[in-house]
């Protein structure tokens, strides 16, 4: 994602840290995290479907984006060298939808 204001562009960073945080907040968000440290996955991927399910508000759904970018990047950087990664990045995107 690009920021351009005048005539100077800048690549943006992504998330500020106040919606990640608030991404951290949903329930199971943690232990989603805490899976992807200890290369589990699998235990991820199901730790990320709990959370979808707890979801009652659009404002968790929007948290939800920030989280499933954060974890999509975090497979992405670890299929590089891992198998195992690469197949729960697959995962990921049939479960949300492909994209």
């Amino acid at each position: 994602m690009f920021l351009c204001v005048g005539t100077a562009c800048k690549k943006s960073d992504g998330p500020s840290l106040e919606t990640t945080q608030a991404a951290l907040k949903l329930p199971g968000a943690t232990n989603v995290f805490s899976a992807l440290d200890q290369k589990d996955y699998a235990g991820a991927m199901a730790a990320l479907a709990k959370v979808r399910e707890s979801l009652a508000t659009s404002e968790q759904q929007m948290e939800f984006m920030v989280l499933t970018r954060e974890v999509r990047g975090k497979l992405t950087d670890a299929s590089a060298s891992d198998p195992k990664a690469a197949e729960a990045l697959k995962a990921m995107r049939v479960m949300t939808g492909g994209r």
